[in-house]
């Protein structure tokens, strides 16, 4: 397979087919308008090029490209340039561009492209998949922040990777792959392909190294240890499954090495089909009397390419700091091949870093939460674990079970707060930073295992994303703009004095809380009360003052805005809210009253407990 990049303007040179095989044209508005917006964002930054997946194709004897694998996003980028050619103000761009686009034995879409093409008029009404296609993207790019420097930047940098088949490649083992896939080539295969392409041809050991790394990697919602079979694993993570033994590359490297001096070669010449057969394989793999007790309960924080620039800011060496950040490597993932094409460049970085993969893996298992789907009663799946595997023999065959990361429950609870204060904080995929952040202390910290230290690590760390946002005096009485950290930082406060120092001065029960995804900033006395039962409306210094604020999730705070503390009280219970919330229902309780007094001595002695805890 001979594979190439493209521009947008160099893609439409070809004369394309879509095969009788190939399902129809079915991106929802959904798809079309998630490409628009993500070539908008990376259109944003700098002049790089913006990846946005394959194109597969085989040249038939009339010369003419079927399209085997991507033709959805070959179509709507058709679709798009037809747009452009037809009724943009930014037509000149694309006057050059010959979209050639047919649908083998589809007579009528063949025929409406056409229309689309030059005489868009005579089917805009018409009901057909390619017309609800444009009409979307018409929809979509009518917005005046898609301007010419966008529609520039499309077809100049953005970039498809076009896959053109052998002549007498056999295309029903092709396309039994393919279907088994079900899905486009993702990016990470292509960074993985990418890294196997630096190797030398006669590497044999280090294609197999990165493509079963790199399969047992991917899968986040299941330890690692299962992807590989045994005699790797207990090489590699030790006889009872749960260390990491190898020290660099060359010591696990040595642990392939032995074990493939049984096993028949991996892979030859590298191409892209093989890296989609190896990665559909690993997908489908099972040592059942290994894994029957890893049946998915798990559920990872992040997914497999914003895991990988995590890894690879490590490798890089980026610093952390809560105020500016560090750029050297962005936790982007739209510019994930591009991030790997600028920073992976020798054979020593694809090694260095494939052990780093490997060995943060571990880590991101054993030290980082997960939810867990077991016995989770949960509304927003946050049944928080921190699980090791441990192995447990039996006549039925070996299998990995988890426990609790820390023997000691302290520590374990604090981890598990800490961790995820910062998840519902900032539940993102991509810019997860405080995950940066844990990794470079985790890593720190694995070898020495001290647990002391490692708590003492994470509640520095979690003061000091406080301490930047207090640098502002004002923040903590901004109403319903507070930072949310705060809130969930001043929880973490209570509950550490309270369930770890046993301290009673501000007592609630904590024994049952846990971190949710509360985003909601609500006043506690409503902005708006009804007046009409001389409810009396606050002044903006007292209802936007710490004191009133509390933290709840959106769907609570739709419903008990405008209602006064006591009847909230009375609405909802206080056991699944926060503790401040907690705090302030147990005043309102005692004062019978929740008014000015209260939210100026309430939020006075929250500062200062803040203020003390961090200094």
């Amino acid at each position: 397979m001979k594979e190439k990049e493209y521009s947008i303007r160099d893609i439409f040179t070809g004369n394309y087919k879509i095969p009788i095989y190939q399902r129809a044209y079915a991106w929802s508005d959904r798809e079309i308008e998630t490409l628009v917006d993500d070539i908008y964002d990376y259109s944003l930054g700098t002049n790089q090029n913006y990846y946005i997946g394959s194109l597969v194709v085989h040249k038939d004897h009339e010369d003419k490209e079927n399209v085997i694998d991507g033709q959805q996003r070959l179509t709507t980028l058709s679709l798009l340039i037809c747009y452009l050619k037809n009724e943009s103000k930014y037509k000149d761009l694309v006057q050059d561009i010959n979209v050639n686009l047919e649908f083998e034995s589809r007579k009528r879409s063949t025929d409406i492209f056409k229309y689309l093409k030059k005489n868009y008029e005579k089917v805009i009404d018409e009901s057909n998949e390619l017309v609800d296609g444009y009409r979307i993207l018409k929809k979509k790019l009518k917005n005046g922040k898609y301007d010419e420097r966008y529609f520039q930047y499309l077809i100049e940098n953005v970039i498809l990777i076009k896959n053109n088949l052998p002549k007498d490649t056999d295309l029903n083992h092709y396309f039994e792959i393919m279907n088994n896939r079900g899905e486009q080539l993702e990016k990470h295969e292509i960074v993985k392909a990418h890294l196997i392409g630096k190797l030398d041809v006669s590497d044999e050991i280090g294609r197999k190294i990165i493509s079963e790394v790199w399969n047992a990697c991917q899968q986040l919602d299941k330890y690692v240890q299962i992807g590989f079979k045994t005699v790797i694993r207990g090489k590699v993570f030790g006889r009872e499954w749960d260390e990491f033994i190898p020290k660099d590359y060359s010591s696990m490297k040595r642990m392939f090495e032995e074990e493939n001096e049984n096993s028949s070669s991996f892979l030859g010449s590298i191409t892209i089909d093989k890296i989609i057969q190896s990665s559909n394989s690993a997908k489908k793999k099972s040592e059942k009397s290994q894994t029957d007790d890893d049946t998915g309960r798990y559920h990872s924080i992040i997914n497999f390419p914003n895991f990988l620039l995590h890894v690879l800011k490590l490798f890089k060496g980026d610093s952390f700091d809560w105020s500016n950040g560090s750029e050297v490597v962005s936790l982007d993932d739209k510019k994930l091949i591009n991030q790997f094409k600028a920073n992976i460049k020798t054979v020593g970085d694809v090694e260095s870093f494939v052990y780093m993969l490997l060995k943060n893996r571990y880590v991101f298992d054993n030290y980082v939460i997960k939810t867990d789907h077991m016995n989770d009663a949960t509304e927003d799946d946050s049944n928080w674990s921190l699980h090791k595997p441990y192995l447990v023999k039996s006549k039925n065959g070996n299998k990995l079970s988890p426990r609790n990361t820390f023997g000691d429950k302290n520590t374990q609870e604090i981890v598990v707060k800490i961790e995820s204060m910062f998840q519902v904080t900032d539940p993102r995929q991509i810019y997860k930073t405080f995950l940066f952040g844990i990794l470079r202390i985790l890593n720190t910290w694995i070898d020495s295992k001290d647990e002391k230290q490692l708590v003492d690590h994470l509640i520095t760390f979690a003061k000091e994303r406080f301490q930047v946002l207090i640098n502002d005096e004002g923040v903590y009485d901004s109403g319903v703009n507070t930072p949310n950290y705060i809130f969930n930082f001043l929880d973490f406060v209570l509950w550490y004095r309270q369930a770890i120092e046993q301290k009673k001065d501000f007592e609630v029960k904590v024994s049952d809380f846990e971190f949710k995804y509360r985003n909601s900033v609500e006043h506690f006395y409503p902005q708006n009360p009804n007046q009409a039962e001389n409810h009396k409306r606050l002044e903006d210094e007292h209802l936007n003052n710490f004191g009133n604020l509390c933290i709840m999730a959106r769907r609570h705070n739709s419903l008990r805005s405008n209602l006064i503390p006591s009847a909230k009280i009375k609405e909802f219970s206080s056991t699944s809210q926060s503790l401040k919330f907690m705090l302030m229902e147990k005043i309102t309780n005692k004062n019978s009253t929740w008014n000015e007094k209260e939210i100026i001595q309430h939020g006075a002695d929250m500062k200062k407990l803040l203020s003390e805890f961090i200094s």
